[in-house]
């Protein structure tokens, strides 16, 4: 007779010692053990160690150390109110607050409430699991923490009234919260009485429904249970463990605070030789690929304890024979306290049916079934069924949500339905998971519900209508991945539609696989009940089967370079839903994909091209052109492969050390003292050391302009509009777009101690919402838009840029008149100039629609070069340049006009005017280029502003500021360099721009040709020689120390392109903010940027600011009508052969009284 798919193990004595019991005696028997080890933490946090060995870098403490933590945390939340009873919500990942923090609710008697560190950030969610809990446990009181500002900005938005104690980690200063450093700060305290209330946490599961429901567990349940059938059991003092270990008195290892990194990981297995190692079966193949690359020789832990997905028996293999790990254990587990372990096993195959490794048998105690679906009844063994589940540790009921997953036999027995395929072998009387019942998919450990994803569809009117259904498709890195059915056929751009739903309101981890058609699927309609119900059993099986065939037709190998670059992009574009002809091959791949879809579309391009990079690589590839080349590079799978291991990316805490200071490289005694200046000038600003991203030096020009004060009024003003867009949404995408520059988190700190031309210090900021909060302001409503242009023409003074900063600060700003957002900007000309601008916008717009954000070349490495190189010899050439420009102005007399400013001076009739332009089309000068097309049009326009500053100065020589982009190529970098290299100049998110002297002499007997030639050669040279060495040249040529600041407080000219300053309603290059408006107002005497755009390019728009244009209507009116009028006749045909002295008579005078004629 069968024997009927049945399991029920014996209840095994249990240690009663409850688990604060257990805790506090290790604490007592084995103080100095190791207890925590946190990878990514410093170890001087909280002061809980006395004395912090040189050797050590991370956080490591004793058992006595987080004894005291505890008994410091607890002791605190006591005199909050937080006593037996209470809730203590944790919203933290890996690290030695969430240890304290448990430890200490437990010690209290709390209920400690785990939540997930991102659980905020989708509100329906987050209000849902709080307000659940809350209502259906009466507490006296509820503390939650959280790690930042920002999670605590979101929380406080979430529950602005509710009567809390609220702890942040990350920041000292948020109003209302509570430091985590504040609340350990006590010592020597008396310890709070431990209560004599069980540890009970609450913990969440999916289910089958889009809301998390609330488990009530009991935590010495569970540990006793695992105790008695799993390697938990086996942890003792001295082990060390990445994960679950301190109540048996051995290490708590943590690798990483949220995410996993294999290559970190490694690093931490071979600093704390684990002998255990707890991981998600998802992750075996990251594992397995970082061992491969890892340097030295790796330890490999004794066991690894696989848990979270159905782990296969190819993957367990091919981990043990990788990693030389002796031994497995697969755990199958449930948070609603189903538990079964296969146990220590060293030969695989022996717990492995149909590729699937065992899930052996339930913990102590506790029963098994497996009945037909619908049905409470046992199905014989070797027949596939649901399996049900009973035990002591397993609960009864959610909290305050109803469910039929939970049922009473005829004994009285509880019984948990799983919604799991499983079978029970009739030989050996094992537990083997085959699939799922339920709507719910684990890639990463994590519940995912199907019907979650539906109903973020279904709220989009453009989705509902294609009745989209979600089922689950097998895949061999992630477990099980969604895939979206739809009942006709659609374009990308509806399926990028849906993924980006999915990606915006519920994250990367819900995003589908792909999004199939029924008709592609080989049927007309969904199959469906005789009741009219989808047939969802029936969906993923047509889903199957359509994978399996393509995977048949795909199966061969691509060697040729062609087919694996076609190969990648086809595979990423299919799995983000775009077309191979979008698909943005340089984009930066952090941001719109997670760690294990980049498993998953390694593992196949691995299978496809039959080419092997490991996985360690191809993570650290920013781009998808990156892993293109490292695929065509890799060697043939089984192949010998003698190429070097590839350079990972490497982080660290706290600010830059010596080496990675330029300015320092050659100077190391000053190291202290610039430290000790950067620390003074942060300090205002609620900053510090430990906040400090980058510090490098400025580049020469910047140098200049910084320590003479002349790029103050460089200062420019921006007015961004959007539409249909909010305040909030507006500072959630600016504060993404900061994410990647930098330069807009920085200041300029002048570094007295070293020498006077070394003093000013670019300073980075970390991405941290103290930053942020610091350059963002949230200002308000006002009724138009002729607002926001008073808003931008004279800006707040209160919220004014000045040194040492930030130098960027911007003001959100809601316009009831558009009933959208608009961001007024002020910015310092030392962190952005026009190019960057460009850079800055695309990645605001792109953030507004929740696309991926590309990567930019820093600006340090641009700043570094030319620091480092500057007395190379390849810098040679523009130093010998410039030196011989500057050698002929020793000893003249020369004239410079018109005259600046000591300050910003402004006439009552200037207070409200926008910038002063000069708008005109040029239609001779298309004759021009046709007969001498060499001759550029910024050529055109300098020359006449050349030849307006002799009319005005009545001198032979014209000096003035030229302002070179400077972006063609990095400083002092040899020609060899190809262009499509990665030393982009058009992608260095800082402001490249500089500026070098130039001298312009006129002959009145000189043709205009031959002028515009001349200076069309000079200009070739200073874009040439654009990279200048300006220390050099001063130490060379003293004099040019002063003349350089006096020339640029003078007259100045800019070729701003196509880009110019007009406004145009026409002109929109981003899809959801628009340029409204620039404005700056300089105090030199006359700041040209001229720019021209139209059709054939010769329409002119010019801007003129200064001195001039700040005092007089009238006056900046008649320079730009005589530059106009210069220029005009310039290039009319009849006057090219004619000597340039006859100019003055477009403008009605003569010229014989000039200086030098």
């Amino acid at each position: 007779m069968t024997a009927t798919s049945e399991i029920a193990t014996a209840r095994v004595a249990d240690d009663p010692r409850r688990p604060l019991e257990r805790f506090d005696e290790v604490v007592r028997e084995h103080p100095d053990k190791l207890a925590l080890v946190c990878r990514h933490q410093r170890p001087d946090l909280y002061q809980l160690k006395r004395n912090v060995p040189a050797d050590i870098d991370h956080g490591q403490w004793t058992f006595r150390e987080i004894g005291e933590g505890v008994s410091r945390l607890s002791k605190f939340l006591e005199t909050q109110g937080v006593v037996d009873g209470c809730l203590v919500f944790l919203l933290l990942g890996n690290s030695i607050e969430h240890v304290l923090a448990t430890w200490a609710a437990y010690r209290l008697g709390c209920v400690h409430v785990s939540m997930l560190p991102d659980s905020l950030s989708n509100t329906v969610e987050a209000r849902h699991i709080i307000q659940t809990v809350l209502e259906q446990r009466a507490a006296p009181r509820a503390a939650f923490v959280v790690k930042d500002r920002q999670m605590a900005d979101q929380f406080d938005q979430l529950f602005p009234e509710l009567d809390c104690l609220k702890v942040i980690v990350e920041s000292t200063d948020k109003p209302s919260w509570v430091a985590f450093e504040t609340a350990l700060s006590q010592r020597d305290i008396e310890t709070a009485q431990r209560s004599n209330t069980s540890e009970r946490s609450i913990f969440f599961s999916s289910g089958t429904t889009s809301l998390p429901k609330p488990c009530f567990v009991d935590i010495l349940g569970w540990i006793t249970s695992l105790e008695s059938r799993s390697t938990f059991g086996a942890f003792a003092p001295g082990d060390r463990v990445m994960l679950f270990a301190i109540t048996r008195g051995a290490t708590l290892v943590y690798s990483s605070y949220l995410s996993f990194e294999p290559l970190v990981a490694m690093e931490t297995l071979k600093a704390n030789r684990c002998a255990y190692m707890v991981m998600l079966g998802t992750l075996a193949h990251a594992v397995t690929s970082a061992m491969s690359v890892a340097p030295g020789e790796l330890p490999c832990p004794d066991t690894v304890i696989f848990g979270g997905m159905i782990l296969s028996t190819d993957v367990a293999k091919a981990f043990q024979e990788a990693t030389g790990t002796r031994a497995i254990e697969n755990l199958y587990g449930m948070t609603e306290g189903v538990l079964c372990t296969s146990g220590r096993v060293e030969n695989i195959n022996r717990i492995s049916r149909d590729g699937v490794v065992s899930a052996g048998q339930p913990t102590s105690g506790a029963r098994i079934r497996i009945c037909a679906p619908e049905s409470t009844v046992p199905v014989p063994r070797g027949v596939v069924g649901e399996l049900h589940y009973s035990g002591y540790q397993t609960i009864i009921a959610y909290i305050g949500v109803s469910s039929d997953a939970f049922h009473v036999d005829e004994e009285g027995t509880y019984w948990y339905k799983t919604g799991d395929q499983a079978v029970i072998d009739e030989n050996d009387g094992q537990v083997y998971p085959v699939g799922r019942y339920k709507d719910m998919i684990i890639p990463r450990g994590k519940n995912i519900s199907l019907a979650a994803i539906e109903s973020v569809l279904n709220k989009d009117p453009g989705c509902a209508p294609l009745n989209p259904q979600v089922v689950l498709l097998p895949d061999q890195v992630a477990g099980e991945v969604p895939v979206v059915i739809v009942n006709r056929d659609v374009d990308h751009g509806q399926v990028q539609r849906m993924m980006g739903n999915i990606r915006t309101q519920m994250g990367l981890g819900y995003v589908p696989d792909k999004v199939l058609s029924i008709q592609s699927l080989g049927m007309k309609q969904y199959p469906v009940t005789t009741s009219g119900k989808v047939q969802k059993t029936k969906l993923a099986a047509l889903v199957r089967k359509h994978e399996a065939n393509r995977a048949q037709r795909s199966s061969a190998p691509a060697l040729d370079p062609l087919a694996t670059r076609h190969q990648v992009t086809h595979i990423w574009a299919e799995t983000l839903g775009t077309t191979t002809q979008e698909l943005d091959l340089h984009a930066k791949m952090s941001q719109r994909v997670d760690s294990i879809t980049s498993m998953r579309v390694h593992a196949k391009l691995r299978r496809l091209t039959g080419r092997d990079v490991p996985f360690p690589a191809w993570a650290a590839a920013t781009t998808i052109a990156e892993q293109m080349i490292l695929l065509e590079s890799a060697p043939e799978r089984g192949a010998s492969a003698g190429a070097s291991k590839p350079q990972l990316p490497h982080s660290r805490q706290g600010g830059p050390g010596l080496e990675e200071m330029a300015h320092l490289v050659d100077n190391a005694g000053q190291q202290e003292a610039t430290h000790a200046i950067i620390q003074q000038a942060l300090m205002s600003c609620g900053l510090g050391w430990d906040d400090v991203a980058d510090v490098f030096p400025a580049t020469d020009f910047h140098d200049i302009m910084t320590q003479t004060h002349l790029i103050d009024t460089w200062e420019f003003f921006i007015a961004v509009r959007t539409w249909d867009t909010t305040t909030q949404k507006l500072r959630s995408a600016l504060e993404t777009a900061l994410t990647v520059h930098p330069m807009l988190r920085s200041f300029i700190v002048i570094d007295e101690t070293a020498a006077a031309s070394e003093r000013s210090l670019h300073v980075t900021i970390q991405h941290s919402q103290k930053i942020l909060d610091r350059c963002i302001v949230d200002y308000g409503v006002v009724a138009t838009m002729q607002d926001i242009r008073r808003l931008t023409i004279n800006f707040p003074a209160e919220h004014r840029i000045a040194y040492p900063g930030p130098m960027f600060r911007a003001l959100l700003v809601f316009v009831e008149e558009i009933n959208s957002a608009v961001l007024v900007g002020d910015c310092s000309h030392s962190i952005m100039d026009a190019t960057y601008y460009e850079l800055f916008a695309d990645d605001l717009d792109q953030a507004l629609d929740g696309r991926p954000l590309r990567p930019h070349i820093p600006y340090k490495l641009w700043n570094d070069c030319q620091y480092l190189l500057q007395d190379s010899l390849a810098a040679r050439p523009a130093l010998d340049y410039h030196v011989g420009q500057m050698r002929r102005l020793t000893g003249r007399n020369y004239a410079l006009w018109p005259t600046p400013t000591p300050i910003v001076e402004i006439a009552p009739e200037r207070i409200n005017a926008g910038l002063p332009l000069l708008e005109f089309s040029l239609p001779t000068l298309m004759t021009l280029r046709h007969h001498h097309p060499t001759i550029m049009t910024p050529v055109v326009l300098k020359t006449a502003l050349t030849l307006l500053a002799l009319f005005h100065t009545k001198h032979n020589e014209v000096l003035l500021l030229n302002v070179e982009a400077a972006r063609s190529s990095f400083p002092f970098m040899p020609s060899s360099l190809p262009r499509g290299s990665d030393l982009d100049g058009a992608r260095v998110a800082g402001p490249t721009l500089t500026s070098n002297v130039e001298l312009l002499t006129y002959n009145p007997n000189e043709t205009v040709l031959d002028l515009l030639y001349r200076v069309q050669a000079q200009q070739r040279l200073n874009t040439k020689h654009a990279h200048t060495p300006w220390r050099r040249i001063m130490e060379k040529l003293p004099p040019v120390r002063e003349l350089y600041p006096l020339v640029a407080d003078h007259l100045i000219f800019n070729w701003t392109g196509a880009s110019t300053f007009e406004e145009d309603s026409k002109k929109r290059l981003h899809q959801n903010i628009k340029l409204h408006q620039i404005f700056f107002r300089p105090k030199t005497g006359l700041m040209l940027d001229g720019g021209a755009s139209g059709k054939d390019g010769t329409d002119f728009c010019i801007s003129l600011t200064g001195a001039v244009a700040n005092r007089s209507t009238e006056g900046i009116g008649r320079i730009g009508d005589g530059l106009r009028t210069i220029t005009t006749w310039l290039t009319a045909q009849e006057n090219w052969e004619r000597p340039v002295r006859n100019f003055s008579d477009c403008l009605g005078v003569a010229c014989t009284d000039w200086v030098g004629v």
